[in-house]
């Protein structure tokens, strides 16, 4: 049995849910939890995201522990899913352990990339907590190495016309979404605040005149030079038809002249969930080195710096790119054939894989399922990643671009 992702299922775990669901259901995870892992503090995890109503994130968690016991359950498609997310380095111990219990109803390919899920949490919050730019070496040859056995592990992808994926049924409520947009366009006036609508919201706006019947949620953007983010993130969670669910930092690692490593963030996405249950995405945009880009914690998306014109969406007034054919084309290559099954790391040839940890083994997540079940998916991606510099072919196989690897660990290292 599977749950597969649709409007009406994100609507209910987005909206507010009342205080007897959230510590029935919140008593349930942390007995089950505790009864399949043995663990108090996995099952305290799981129970505090029901208790603070974050239920997409909680059934997300369940689900990834569910799929581990039990593999011909799979409730949720959702494969790639970042479990080691808002979590602890404590909590982060006990998830090792459950992942090793059961490493053997994984396969070996993607019980690796588990691993690179945990090691990089791993390294990535040894940087944060050292001011001193720590070069944790034993722990980034570990990534590495790891890194290359998933690869090395990879199975025989299916025949390329043999994908698993399929077409999901337009269930995208417009009415929600004029509300949604309305809302936002009343709580950032767009003559103060000049954001515009992006992606598929506006992919939908001009080639289908309205929004896309397929769709999710609502991207907007807005360019981060011409803001201050904090008041933006103030102003929203000011709106009472919206929650801030979360701000999202887009992290790039450098590495300095003297070797040591460094967290480079910035605040990249506003997640917003409005009352009737509807995503809406803002995506704050810089210009660096003549390029527009915006993303995630694991994602980079860049496009030609962009002009923008006033358009009408559903009966809302936005700003959009003015250079339609450009900028959809830059994002989605063959923008005028529409498509209902759609993957933002294969279907995007705007991509740039960040430069973190986290990005690295959440791509070789995918390739590890991709391989296993769609060879279309598994064939684009794999020249995504070395187009990005991510891996590397020869005659041995795939490895993995070891940018940050020194021969010998800093004073300070692991």
């Amino acid at each position: 049995m599977q749950f597969n992702k649709s409007y009406r299922l994100l609507r209910y775990l987005n909206r507010h849910h009342s205080w007897l669901s959230r510590h029935t259901l919140g008593g349930l995870a942390w007995l089950g939890t505790w009864l399949f892992t043995q663990s108090s503090v996995l099952a305290g995890l799981m129970r505090r995201e029901f208790i603070r109503d974050d239920f997409r994130l909680a059934f997300r968690r369940a689900a990834w522990f569910a799929r581990h016991i039990f593999p011909k359950l799979d409730f949720f498609e959702d494969p790639f899913f970042d479990f080691t997310m808002e979590t602890d380095a404590a909590q982060q111990r006990q998830l090792d352990r459950f992942v090793k219990r059961y490493r053997g109803s994984l396969s070996e390919s993607v019980y690796l990339t588990d691993m690179l899920y945990l090691q990089a949490a791993n390294i990535h919050g040894r940087l944060d907590e050292s001011p001193a730019g720590l070069y944790p070496h034993a722990e980034v040859v570990e990534f590495y190495n790891t890194a290359d056995a998933a690869l090395a592990a990879l199975p025989v992808p299916p025949a390329a016309d043999e994908g698993s994926f399929s077409e999901r049924k337009d269930d995208f409520s417009k009415a929600d979404a004029i509300a949604a947009l309305s809302d936002f366009a009343d709580a950032l006036p767009l003559s103060e605040w000049g954001w515009y609508v992006v992606s598929g919201t506006f992919l939908g706006l001009h080639r289908d005149g309205g929004f896309l019947a397929h769709d999710y949620d609502i991207d907007v953007g807005i360019h981060g030079e011409q803001i201050d983010v904090d008041e933006l993130v103030e102003t929203l969670a000011a709106y009472p038809r919206f929650v801030t669910k979360k701000v999202d930092l887009h992290i790039e690692i450098t590495q300095s002249d003297d070797g040591l490593l460094h967290l480079e963030k910035v605040p990249a996405l506003v997640k917003l969930i409005h009352e009737n249950g509807l995503n809406l995405d803002v995506f704050v945009h810089y210009t660096e080195n003549g390029r527009c880009w915006h993303g995630s914690i694991i994602h980079r998306w860049e496009n030609s710096p962009f002009e923008l014109k006033r358009a009408t969406l559903e009966g809302v007034e936005v700003n959009a790119p003015a250079d339609a054919d450009c900028y959809l084309t830059e994002n989605y290559g063959d923008w005028r054939t529409p498509v209902k099954e759609f993957d933002c790391t294969t279907g995007t040839p705007n991509l740039v894989v960040s430069r973190n940890f986290l990005s690295v083994a959440l791509f070789l997540k995918r390739l590890a399922v991709f391989s296993e079940s769609d060879g279309k998916q598994a064939a684009k991606l794999k020249q995504t990643l070395i187009n990005s510099g991510v891996v590397e072919e020869s005659g041995s196989g795939l490895q993995v671009v070891r940018s940050f690897e020194k021969a010998e660990p800093l004073l300070g290292g692991g």
